[in-house]
């Protein structure tokens, strides 16, 4: 309720916290969800059925009954298999794309086939090699290594994906 509240606030009020949008209406024309870190701790085994009513829930208070939803899987495990809880929410997130409900306006795609592997390669040794590694990456590995290369690839699959989904939504 707390995430929906924030983005009722920013819509209604999209003048004060963008003074260029001043006069203009707005229009939500789609939603990104990537998360799924904490849910490695608990709700692991819900986060599917968790995920579908998201969803539902964000269209209904949005009163956007088929708005396009971009879902970046969990990927944290980069280039390694997940396992685990982590494997769990991976598969609960790409479940979203076989909801018949969803076809056509929802899309989950893997964030960790877009690994930056030269950072993910540096990072069980960046503490021998730091002005290396502050080269490429920045952050512990629940921030995709703080690797801007790898954050520029999942945002631009995002982008794609919502293109897509406009596409196939009109």
């Amino acid at each position: 309720r707390k995430m929906m509240a924030e983005v009722k606030e920013v819509m209604e009020n999209h003048a004060t916290h963008f003074p260029s949008l001043k006069g203009k209406k707005l229009e939500l024309a789609g939603f990104v969800w990537f998360q799924g870190w904490n849910d490695l701790f608990g709700g692991q085994e819900e986060y599917e059925s968790n995920l579908k009513h998201l969803i539902r829930d964000v269209r209904k208070d949005l009163n956007a009954p088929k708005l396009p939803f971009v879902i970046g899987v969990m990927g944290q495990n980069g280039s390694k298999p997940a396992s685990g809880a982590m494997q769990i929410i991976q598969k609960a997130q790409l479940a979203m794309n076989d909801v018949p409900e969803f076809k056509g306006n929802v899309k989950a795609f893997r964030t960790d086939v877009l690994v930056d592997k030269t950072a993910e390669a540096l990072f069980p040794k960046w503490r021998e090699n730091q002005e290396e590694w502050k080269r490429v990456g920045g952050d512990n590995p629940y921030h995709y290594l703080g690797s801007a290369i790898w954050f520029n690839r999942i945002g631009k699959a995002m982008g794609e994906a919502m293109l897509q989904l406009f596409n196939e939504v009109k």
